[in-house]
C-alpha cells in the first residue's frame, strides 16, 4: 500500500485544483521558503482526521481556505483527496478487495466539515478507523514535520509512549477501551440512578401498600354501610306507605260528603249560566253594531283622500309629458353634432394613408444601411480583441519579468534582513539573564504550590456542607408531599359533598336551604325538621303540599331553645317550643320541668319529650343540613392544610436556594482550583523550559555563525540571477512600447465604426418614432369614428323609445279625466249609513245593561252556599296535607334508592320479615363509628400501589440487566488491557533493540536505548537515553542539535523496522544535520525505500540527489502555489541523449 497522488483545491496557497503525483518509492518536494512545500504535509495530515487548527499553523479550522491574494479572490471552500494504491491488499475489512483507495475532506467557510470515503459520504471516525495500527495518522510517527524531531526527543515520557503505542497496533485497542470505559461510566451512572429511584420507590410501595389494606377496608365497610342504608330506608318506607293508604281512605269519605253541597250549588249555576249565555249573544250583537259604525268612518277617510290623490296624479302626468318634450328636442341637436364629427374624421383617415407608405419605404432603407455598419463594427471589434489578446500576454510576460525581479530583490532584502538578525541574536545571548529567570521560574512554581493545596482543602469543606445541605432538601421536599396528599384527601371529600349538596338542590326555594345553623346542631335541627327539609317557602298556601310560610315578622329567637341555634332563616314556630340539652342525662333531668307543648333535644339527636322520644337515625346523617356542616369544617381543614402546605413548600424552597449556592459556591471553588492547578502546571512548562533555554544558548552561536556563512553564498547567487532577469526585462519592455503604438490605430477605426452605426441607429430610431406616431394617429383617428357611429346608434333607439313613453304618458292623462263627481257620490251615501248604524248601537247597549242587572242579583244569592262549600274543602284539604307529607316521606325514601342506585324489588325479597326499624339504625350506626374510626382515606392509593408495584418489578429487571452489562463491559476491560500490556512489552523490546543496533551504525558508535518510567505497562511512559561516540552525557538534552535530530531518526527508522507504515513523511528534518550526517541519513532513507515509501521536503543538495523524483512547488504568482514534476531517471536519460 503506497500513496498515489494528492488532489487539491482551495487548500492554503493550492487554490486552483492541482494533482500532486508520486510514482517513484522517494519524492523529494524542493522550492525557495514560502512557496507552499508544507502544505502538501498539512494537507495529508488534515484529511487523516487532524481536528487541531494548531497543528496546521492557523487558529481556526477555516484558515486552511485559500484567504485570497492581490490578484485573485477568496475561495469558498477547500478540498484535498488522498488516492492510495491498495494491490497488496494491507488494509482489512471490506476494503481489502480494493486495489484504489480514495479518501477526501472538504471545509466550507462556515466551518462545515465533510469526509467521504471513494465517492461515498462517512464520518471522521470512519477515517481514523481505517488506518488504526498502521502507523498512519494525524499524529502518527509517519508523519515528522518541521521542529517534531526536536520535540520527539524532548517530548515526555507519555507522549513517547504514544509512537510505541502505534507501531504495536495497539491504538485500536486504546480507542476500543476508551469507548468501553465511557459505557462502563454511563453504566455505573444509570445504575446508581436506577438504586435510588429503587429504594425510593421501596419506601413509597410499603406506605402506598398500607394505604391500600385501608383503602380496600374502606370499600368494604362502605358497601356494608350502602346495604344497611338501603334496607333502613327500605323500612321506613313500607312504614310510611301503610300510614299513606289509611288517610286515602279517609279522603274519599270526605270528598263524598263535599259532593253533596256541590249538587246543590249546581241548580243555581245553570240558571246563572244561562243568563250569561244571554249576555254574551247580546254582547256579541252590540260589537257587530259598533264595527259597523267603525268600518263607515274608515270608509268616508278612504273616499276623501282617493279624490285628493287622483287630482295630485294627474298634475303630475302632466309635468312628465313637459319634460319628454323639452328632452327629445335636445337630443336631435346633439344627434346633428355627431354626424358632422363623423364626417370630418374620415377626411383625416384619407390624408394619414399615403404619409404612412412613405414613411415604411424610408424605414427598410435605413434598416439595410445599419446591417452593413453593424457587421463592419463586428469585423473591427475581432480585430480589436485579437490584438488585445497578444497584447495581454505580452504584458503578462512582461510582469512575469517584474515580479522575478522583485522576488530577487525580495530575496535578497530577506538574506540581508536574516543576516542582520542572526548578527542581533549572536549579540543577545546572556546565558546569566537566563539563569536569573530559572530561579524567578522555580520560586513562583513553589509557590502556587501551595496555593492549590489550600484550594483543595476548601473544596473538601465545602463538598461536605453540600451533601449534608441535600439531605436537608430531601427532608423538606418529603414534609411538603405528605401536607400534598392531606390536602388530596379533604379535596376528595369536600367534591363529594359538594356533589351531593349540588344533586340535592331542588328548582324551589326550600325550607333546608336557607338555613345557618350554629356549630354542633345540625343533627338535632335535621331531626326536629323532620319531613320539613323538603318543605317549600311560600308566602300563600295555595297548591302547596308541604310548606312553611316566610314571614317577615319579629324572628327573635327565646334563649336555650332550638329556635336560638338558628344563625339567619325562616324556620317553624315549634322551634321555640323545643329546649335544649348538653346531653342525654340532661334532657331527661328537663323532663319534670317542661310545659305543655314543650320538649327537649340534645345535640347528638336525641328528642324526648314528657310521654315520648325519639333518636336520629343513619338516614339522617346524609342531610343536607350535615352536609352543608361537614362542607364548612372541611373548608376550615382545607385552610389550614393548604397554610401548612405553604409554609411547607417555601421551607423547601429555601433549602433548595440553600443547596444551590453551595453547589454555586463549589463550582466556583472547582473552577478557582482548575485555575490554579492549570497556572501551576504552565509554571512547571515554564522552568523546564527555561532550563532547556539555558542548555541551547551556547550551541545557537555555533549554529548562528555558520548560517552567516551560508547567508553570504547565497546573497552572491541572487545577484547574478538578479543581473540576468534584467536584460530580459529590457526586451520585453521594448516590444510592449510597440505595441502601445499599434494600439491606438485600432482604437481610432474601431471608434469609427462605432460612430457610423450609432448614427445610422439613431436615424432608423427617429424615423420608426414618425412612424409610430402616425400610426397611433390612425388607430386613433378609426377609434373615435366607431365610437361617433356607435353614439348615433343608441340615440336613434333612445329617441325612439321616448316617444313610446310620451304616447304612454298622453294615454294615462286622458284615461283620468274628471274622477271627483263619481267619488262625490259615493262619500254621499256613505254617511247615510254611518248615522242609521249609530242609532242601532244604542239600541244594542240599553239591552246589554238589562241582562248584566239580573247575573249580578242572582251571584248575591249564591255567596251563602259558597261559604258553606269552603268549610268544607278547608277540612277536607287538611287531610290531603297529611296525606301528602307521608307521600312526599314515601316518595324521599324512593329517591333515597335511587340516588344509591338501589333496586326495591332485590331489597325487599332480601329483607327478613321481622326487620326492625331500630335494630338496622344500630347497625348502621356501628358501621358509620368503624368508617370513621378509619381517618383520612387515600382511595387511590390501591391502583397507585399495583402501579408502583409493576414499575418496581420493571425497575428490578433494569438493574439486573445493568448488573449483567457491567460485569460483561469489565470483563472485556480486562482483556484489552491483557492484549494490550502484552503489545506493548512486544513491541517495546523490538524496537528498543533496533535502536541499539540502529544508532551506532548512524554515528559510527555509541549507544542508545528506551527505558520504562513505571512497572505499570498500561500507564507507563518510555524515556530514550543516548551517548554519541566518547561521550558520556548524563541526560539527552545536552546532545547538539544534530545529534538529536540523528537519534530522533535513528527512533524513527527502528519503528518502521518493525512495523512499517504505508509512506513517511519528512519535512525539513536534515535541517540542522551538515554534510557528512545528511549522507548518513540519506543511506537510512535509500535502504528502507524499498519496504517503505518516503516523500520529504529538503533544501540539501544532497538529499536531493538521492530522490527518484523531484517535485517542484513555486509561487510564480504571488499567494498562489503551483507543482512542476521531474523524473531524475528520466531527465538523465534525456541529458545523455
Amino acid at each position: 500500500m503506497r500513496l498515489k497522488q494528492i488532489k487539491l483545491a482551495g487548500f492554503k496557497s493550492f487554490v486552483d485544483p492541482t494533482t500532486v503525483p508520486f510514482p517513484q518509492a522517494m519524492t523529494a518536494i524542493v522550492g525557495p521558503n514560502g512557496c507552499g512545500k508544507s502544505n502538501v504535509i498539512d494537507a495529508v495530515r488534515w484529511v487523516l482526521g487532524e481536528s487541531s487548527a494548531k497543528n496546521l499553523r492557523g487558529d481556526a479550522m477555516t484558515d486552511v481556505i485559500f484567504n485570497g491574494s492581490a490578484q485573485r479572490k477568496p475561495v469558498s471552500q477547500a478540498s484535498v483527496e488522498l488516492v492510495f494504491e491498495n494491490t497488496q491488499g494491507r488494509l482489512a475489512g471490506n476494503l481489502a478487495d480494493r486495489s484504489e483507495i480514495a479518501i477526501k475532506r472538504v471545509v466550507t467557510r462556515d466551518a462545515q466539515s465533510l469526509y467521504f470515503l471513494n465517492g461515498s459520504k462517512c464520518r471522521r471516525r470512519d477515517i481514523t478507523d481505517i488506518f488504526l495500527g498502521t502507523g498512519l495518522g494525524p499524529r502518527s510517527y509517519a508523519i515528522i514535520e518541521q521542529g517534531m524531531i526536536s520535540r520527539l526527543i524532548e517530548s515526555k515520557p507519555q507522549e513517547l509512549r504514544v509512537f510505541i503505542e502505534e507501531a504495536a497496533g495497539i491504538s485500536r485497542y486504546k480507542e476500543r477501551r476508551r469507548e468501553t470505559e465511557n459505557r462502563i461510566k454511563h453504566t455505573r451512572d444509570n445504575l446508581d440512578r436506577l438504586t435510588d429511584v429503587r429504594e425510593e420507590l421501596g419506601k413509597n410501595i410499603d406506605k402506598l401498600k398500607r394505604q391500600a389494606a385501608t383503602a380496600q377496608r374502606y370499600k368494604e365497610l362502605k358497601a356494608q354501610e350502602r346495604t344497611l342504608r338501603a334496607q333502613l330506608t327500605t323500612i321506613k318506607w313500607l312504614g310510611f306507605n301503610d300510614t299513606l293508604n289509611k288517610l286515602e281512605q279517609q279522603l274519599r269519605e270526605q270528598e263524598t260528603e263535599l259532593q253533596k253541597y256541590q249538587a246543590a250549588q249546581a241548580g243555581d249555576e245553570r240558571v246563572l249560566t244561562e243568563l250569561r249565555e244571554q249576555a254574551n249573544t247580546a254582547r256579541q250583537q252590540q260589537e257587530q253594531c259598533q264595527q259597523q259604525y267603525y268600518q263607515l268612518g274608515n270608509r268616508i277617510s278612504a273616499l276623501e283622500q282617493q279624490i285628493v290623490g287622483q287630482r295630485q296624479q294627474q298634475q303630475l302626468l302632466s309635468q312628465q309629458i313637459q319634460q319628454k318634450q323639452l328632452s327629445l328636442a335636445g337630443f336631435h341637436e346633439q344627434q346633428q353634432q355627431e354626424q358632422l364629427q363623423r364626417a370630418e374624421l374620415e377626411a383625416q383617415l384619407e390624408e394619414l394613408i399615403p404619409e404612412l407608405l412613405l414613411l415604411t419605404e424610408q424605414q427598410e432603407e435605413l434598416q439595410a444601411q445599419l446591417l452593413e455598419a453593424t457587421e463592419q463594427a463586428a469585423e473591427t471589434q475581432l480585430n480589436w480583441q485579437d490584438w488585445q489578446q497578444q497584447h495581454y500576454q505580452r504584458r503578462e510576460q512582461l510582469q512575469q519579468w517584474r515580479l522575478q525581479l522583485q522576488h530577487w530583490a525580495q530575496q535578497q532584502h530577506q538574506l540581508a534582513a536574516q543576516q542582520h538578525k542572526l548578527t542581533e541574536q549572536l549579540a543577545r545571548l546572556e546565558p546569566e539573564q537566563a539563569e536569573q529567570e530559572l530561579a524567578l521560574a522555580e520560586a513562583r512554581h513553589q509557590e502556587l504550590a501551595e496555593q492549590v493545596a489550600a484550594l483543595q482543602l476548601e473544596q473538601a469543606e465545602l463538598t461536605a456542607a453540600l451533601a449534608q445541605q441535600q439531605q436537608l432538601s430531601a427532608q423538606a421536599t418529603q414534609q411538603r408531599q405528605q401536607w400534598q396528599n392531606q390536602q388530596q384527601v379533604l379535596r376528595i371529600e369536600h367534591q363529594r359533598l359538594s356533589h351531593s349538596q349540588q344533586q340535592a338542590s331542588s328548582s324551589g326555594p326550600l325550607l333546608a336551604e336557607q338555613l345557618q345553623i350554629a356549630d354542633g346542631w345540625a343533627l338535632a335541627v335535621t331531626l326536629a325538621l323532620g319531613a320539613l327539609q323538603q318543605a317549600e317557602l311560600a308566602a300563600h298556601t295555595a297548591g302547596k303540599a308541604l310548606y312553611v310560610i316566610a314571614t317577615a315578622g319579629d324572628n327573635a329567637a327565646p334563649a336555650n331553645t332550638l329556635a336560638s341555634v338558628v344563625r339567619s332563616g325562616v324556620y317553624p314556630d315549634y322551634f321555640r317550643q323545643i329546649l335544649l340539652a348538653a346531653d342525654e342525662a340532661q334532657a331527661l333531668t328537663m323532663l319534670t320541668q317542661l310545659k305543655p307543648g314543650q320538649s327537649v333535644i340534645c345535640a347528638k339527636g336525641k328528642w324526648f319529650g314528657t310521654n315520648w322520644g325519639q333518636q336520629s337515625q343513619a338516614s339522617l346523617t346524609d342531610s343536607r343540613l350535615l352536609r352543608q356542616e361537614r362542607l364548612q369544617q372541611l373548608g376550615q381543614e382545607l385552610a389550614v392544610v393548604e397554610q401548612e402546605l405553604a409554609a411547607a413548600a417555601a421551607a423547601e424552597q429555601q433549602q433548595l436556594e440553600l443547596q444551590q449556592q453551595a453547589q454555586q459556591q463549589l463550582s466556583q471553588l472547582n473552577a478557582a482550583l482548575s485555575s490554579q492547578q492549570q497556572a501551576r502546571q504552565q509554571q512547571h512548562t515554564v522552568v523546564q523550559l527555561k532550563q532547556q533555554a539555558l542548555q541551547q544558548l551556547r550551541q545557537q552561536s555555533t549554529q548562528l555563525q555558520q548560517q552567516l556563512a551560508e547567508l553570504q553564498l547565497q546573497q552572491q547567487a541572487l545577484a547574478a540571477s538578479a543581473e540576468q532577469t534584467e536584460l530580459k526585462l529590457a526586451e520585453a519592455e521594448q516590444e510592449y512600447q510597440q505595441a502601445v503604438t499599434q494600439e491606438q490605430q485600432l482604437q481610432q477605426r474601431q471608434q469609427q465604426a462605432r460612430a457610423q452605426e450609432e448614427t445610422l441607429r439613431q436615424q432608423l430610431q427617429q424615423q420608426q418614432g414618425q412612424h409610430s406616431q402616425l400610426q397611433m394617429q390612425q388607430r386613433l383617428c378609426q377609434q373615435q369614428l366607431q365610437s361617433v357611429e356607435l353614439s348615433l346608434s343608441r340615440a336613434a333607439l333612445q329617441q325612439q323609445q321616448w316617444l313610446e313613453q310620451l304616447a304612454e304618458l298622453q294615454l294615462q292623462l286622458d284615461e283620468q279625466q274628471d274622477p271627483a263627481l263619481q267619488l262625490q257620490e259615493e262619500l254621499q251615501e256613505s254617511l247615510l249609513q254611518r248615522s242609521d248604524a249609530e242609532q242601532a248601537l244604542t239600541n244594542a247597549n240599553q239591552q246589554l245593561a238589562a241582562i248584566q242587572q239580573q247575573i249580578r242579583e242572582l251571584e248575591q244569592g249564591q255567596s251563602g252556599i259558597t261559604q258553606r262549600l269552603s268549610s268544607q274543602q278547608k277540612a277536607l284539604e287538611n287531610l290531603r296535607l297529611d296525606a301528602e307529607g307521608y307521600r312526599i316521606r314515601a316518595n324521599n325514601m324512593l329517591e333515597l334508592l335511587r340516588e344509591q342506585q338501589v333496586n326495591m324489588k332485590e331489597v325487599l325479597a332480601e329483607l327478613p320479615a321481622d326487620a326492625d326499624e331500630a335494630q338496622w339504625q344500630q347497625q348502621l350506626d356501628k358501621t358509620v363509628e368503624a368508617v370513621s374510626r378509619l381517618g383520612a382515606i387515600n382511595l387511590a392509593a390501591i391502583e397507585e400501589y399495583e402501579q408502583q408495584a409493576e414499575r418496581k418489578a420493571y425497575l428490578d429487571a433494569q438493574h439486573q440487566d445493568l448488573t449483567s452489562a457491567l460485569d460483561t463491559l469489565e470483563t472485556a476491560i480486562r482483556k484489552i488491557d491483557r492484549e494490550t500490556r502484552q503489545r506493548f512489552k512486544e513491541t517495546f523490546d523490538q524496537v528498543n533493540d533496533g535502536l541499539k543496533q540502529l544508532f551506532p551504525k548512524v554515528f559510527g558508535g555509541g549507544s542508545a536505548y528506551l527505558d520504562l518510567t513505571d512497572d505499570d505497562l498500561l500507564e507507563t511512559g518510555v524515556s530514550i537515553m543516548a551517548r554519541p561516540p566518547g561521550k558520556k552525557n548524563s541526560t539527552i538534552h545536552l546532545l547538539s542539535g544534530g545529534e538529536k535530530a540523528l537519534t530522533a531518526l535513528s527512533l524513527v527508522f527502528s519503528i518502521f523496522r518493525l512495523n512499517p507504515a504505508p509512506f513517511c513523511m519528512l519535512d525539513e528534518v536534515d535541517a540542522p544535520l551538515d554534510d557528512a550526517n545528511v549522507g548518513r541519513f540519506c543511506n537510512l532513507v535509500r535502504e528502507m525505500s524499498d519496504t517503505v515509501q518516503f516523500i520529504y521536503i529538503s533544501h540539501n543538495k544532497i538529499a536531493m540527489e538521492m530522490a527518484a523524483q523531484l517535485m517542484g512547488v513555486t509561487m510564480q504568482e504571488p499567494g498562489v502555489s503551483r507543482v512542476v514534476a521531474v523524473d531524475v531517471d528520466d531527465a538523465v536519460k534525456l541529458a545523455v541523449a
